[in-house]
């Protein structure tokens, strides 16, 4: 099990830092480094992929379980590089560039910054994240004839809803946004979108993407102390509700006079009617 398990860690890991080297390199020339915001859910297909291949055994229950990664990882990966690419750098490392050039950083030092924080920081986190998978997957190795047993399905259950919330979601973001592109007023005057999930959650994205890693963690617990890897989930909410996620953007967000009287009216994470 052991063995298994730091074969999976040594092949999924390098796999991933590898290939934040290269687009760390890929973002260098075009003086991009939002390029690693494309990478989140590409980083855990790797993962997925490598669990896969390493495996001895394929059986329906290693299938399922980085199945779900992967779908998740695709799906993931497409939205967020037709959203990004085109746009220029991400105003969130323009200021961190310009705050390092005050600090007298030289262009050199910047760079390797950026590797060691940015790039490398993601990819310790994808790691930290993918626990289920790689000692679920490494479990199953060694034990070919592993049942599926009802925290599978549950967990499936709470993926599928979990995926649909962030990618409908996600779509309709992309279409208010869409629909708003071209709004000439002032920023604290633009319109919030409220309808749909929206109506029910003020992030049913970051909801979904919770739920999707809740889903992938009980299907792990199927394995022996799966349960131990509590830690990728609850990392998961946490960024997406305190540090990079909800937080973050609802600070930006309450500028909008139309934004207060949405967060007085709708819940803040999970899903439930608006408040009349």
């Amino acid at each position: 099990m052991q063995y298994s398990f730091f074969i999976n860690l040594t092949h999924a890991g390098s796999l991933v830092f590898g290939s934040l080297i290269l687009l760390w390199a890929i973002s260098l020339k075009f003086k991009d480094a939002s390029l690693i915001d494309i990478f989140w859910g590409f980083g855990f297909l790797l993962v997925a992929v490598a669990c896969l291949v390493m495996s001895q055994d394929n059986t329906l229950y290693t299938t399922i379980l980085t199945a779900l990664p992967i779908l998740w990882g695709i799906r993931l990966t497409l939205y967020l590089a037709k959203r990004n690419i085109g746009h220029g750098e991400d105003k969130r490392y323009i200021a961190m560039r310009k705050r390092a050039e005050r600090k007298g950083l030289s262009e050199n030092n910047w760079r390797l910054r950026t590797l060691f924080t940015i790039f490398f920081g993601q990819g310790l986190l994808i790691m930290i994240i993918s626990a289920p998978i790689l000692f679920a997957s490494a479990h199953a190795s060694n034990s070919p004839e592993i049942t599926i047993g009802p925290l599978v399905y549950f967990g499936v259950i709470i993926w599928i809803i979990g995926f649909l919330f962030e990618a409908i979601g996600d779509a309709q973001l992309s279409t208010f946004m869409k629909k708003n592109s071209n709004f000439k007023g002032k920023d604290a005057d633009k319109p919030v979108l409220n309808l749909g999930l929206w109506k029910y959650t003020r992030h049913p994205n970051y909801f979904g993407n919770a739920c999707i890693w809740w889903g992938i963690w009980l299907v792990a617990c199927n394995s022996n102390f799966g349960w131990a890897t509590i830690l990728s989930p609850l990392l998961m909410t946490l960024l997406l509700t305190r540090i990079s996620g909800r937080d973050l953007l609802e600070r930006q967000m309450k500028q909008r006079s139309a934004y207060a009287s949405y967060i007085e009216k709708t819940n803040s994470f999970i899903p439930w009617f608006p408040k009349k």
